[in-house]
C-alpha cells in the first residue's frame, strides 16, 4: 500500500476515534515525570507572560525553555543545542517572524493556506541547534512559544504515524516535505475534532497542539505498536543519509554509467560527498555495510526496477580504483563510501508515490 494511502487511512481512524486515543496517551504516556515537570513549567510561564515578546525577553522563561528541550531529548547524540546566550539571541532574532503568526490557532478558520510553508521557514531558520536536522528542535521550541499553533514532532511517534524514513529527517528537501505534510494533516485533524475541548490543564493536556500530539501517540500505542525511536547505538552508528533529486543511476547503464560522467552519477557522488562531510561519516574499508534506498516518483512512471537501481548505486558509491582511469569525473572519482559493494550484507528498498522525483540513500556500518 502506498504511504499516502496508509496516511489517509490512519488520519480517518484518528479523527473517528480521537476521543479514545487521547486517554490511551494518558494511560500509557511514554515520557518521564522530569519531562512533564519541565514542559508544564515552561508552558505556564509562557501563558503568564501574555505576549510572545514578553516571554522571549524574559531570561527565566528562555532558560526554562532550553532546559525543557534538554529534558525532551535535545542536546545529546547528534542534536546539539547552541549555548544559552546564543539560544536567547536566536529567539530574539526570530521574534518578528514568530510574532507574525502569534495570533493564529491550528484549529482556526482563519489559518492561512500557506501556514505550513511559513512555519517551515521558521523551523529551518530558527538557529537553536548546530546540526542540519531542524524539525525536532524547531517544532519543540516553537511548540512552547506558540502552544496553540505548532505541535511538537519527533522521529519516534510522528515518524511512526506518517511512516517517515530516517533520510527524510536529514536532508533539507526531505525535511521540508515531511514537515509540511505532517503539519497540514495535523491542521486537518484539528479542524474536525476541536482539540481545545480536551485541554484540561492537567498533566500533559496543556494545549491544543499537545492534545493532537497526545492523540497521535495514543493511536500509535493502540494501533501500530512500537515506535521507531532510535537507540543510542543506532543514532551514534557510522552512517550517512541523504536525498538526491531525480532517479538513481541504474545498473543496466553499466557500460556507460562510469565510463562517462552521466548526470545521475555525478549528482549522486556530489551529494554523497557533501552529506559525508556534514554528518561526519567515515568510509567503511572492510566492515559489513547496510544499504537502504527509497525512490519517490509518480505512480507508474519509474523507468527501472529495484535490482538495477541498487546495483547502480552500489557501483557508484564503492571505491573505484579498480575501474581504471576516471579522469572525466574529476575529483568526484575519489568519492567512495565503502571499499567494495560486496561488503553490502543488508538491503532495504521501497518505492513511494510522490509528485516530485527523488531518492534517498542510507549507508550504515553494520
Amino acid at each position: 500500500m502506498a504511504r499516502s494511502d496508509v496516511i489517509e487511512a490512519r488520519i480517518g481512524k484518528l479523527i473517528g476515534g480521537f476521543g479514545r486515543y487521547v486517554p490511551v496517551y494518558d494511560d500509557r504516556v511514554p515520557f518521564t515525570s522530569e519531562q512533564l515537570t519541565a514542559h508544564r513549567k515552561t508552558i505556564t510561564m509562557r501563558r503568564q507572560a501574555g505576549s510572545l515578546r514578553a516571554a522571549v525577553e524574559n531570561e527565566q522563561f528562555v532558560r526554562s525553555l532550553r532546559r525543557t528541550l534538554v529534558a525532551w531529548g535535545l542536546d545529546q547524540r547528534a542534536s546539539r543545542l547552541v549555548s544559552q546566550p546564543d539560544f536567547m539571541a536566536a529567539l530574539v532574532a526570530a521574534l518578528p517572524r514568530v510574532e507574525a503568526v502569534e495570533h493564529l490557532r491550528i484549529d482556526g478558520n482563519d489559518l492561512p493556506a500557506d501556514i505550513a510553508e511559513r512555519l517551515w521557514k521558521l523551523v529551518q531558520s530558527l538557529g537553536v541547534v548546530e546540526n542540519k536536522a531542524k524539525i525536532v528542535a524547531g517544532t519543540k521550541t516553537l511548540h512552547h512559544l506558540l502552544p496553540d499553533l505548532v505541535p511538537p514532532m519527533d522521529r519516534a511517534w510522528t515518524g511512526t504515524f506518517f511512516q517517515f524514513h530516517r533520510p527524510e529527517w536529514q536532508d533539507e528537501g526531505g525535511q521540508r516535505r515531511i514537515f509540511t505534510l505532517a503539519y497540514n494533516q495535523f491542521g486537518s485533524v484539528a479542524r474536525q475534532v476541536r482539540p481545545e475541548h480536551y485541554v484540561t490543564g492537567e498533566r500533559w493536556r496543556t494545549s491544543r497542539t499537545k492534545i493532537l500530539d497526545n492523540a497521535l501517540i495514543g493511536f500509535c500505542k493502540a494501533e501500530v505498536g512500537k515506535a521507531q525511536e532510535p537507540t543510542i547505538e543506532e543514532d551514534t552508528a557510522n552512517q550517512v543519509s541523504f536525498e538526491v533529486t531525480g532517479y538513481p543511476p541504474a545498473k543496466n547503464e553499466a557500460l556507460s554509467m562510469l565510463g562517462r560522467a552521466t548526470a545521475r552519477v555525478t549528482l549522486l557522488l556530489a551529494t554523497a560527498r557533501r552529506a559525508c562531510a556534514e554528518q561526519g561519516f567515515l568510509c567503511i574499508s572492510s566492515a559489513p555495510v547496510g544499504l537502504d534506498v527509497v525512490v519517490y516518483a509518480p505512480a507508474g512512471q519509474n523507468p527501472a526496477d529495484a535490482t538495477n537501481y541498487l546495483g547502480g548505486i552500489g557501483d557508484v558509491l564503492e571505491h573505484k580504483a579498480h575501474r581504471g582511469a576516471l579522469d572525466h569525473l574529476g575529483d568526484l572519482a575519489g568519492v567512495w563510501l565503502y571499499r567494495n559493494d560486496r561488503q553490502i550484507k543488508a538491503v532495504t528498498y521501497r518505492e513511494i508515490d510522490a509528485d516530485r522525483v527523488s531518492y534517498t540513500v542510507t549507508i550504515k556500518e553494520l
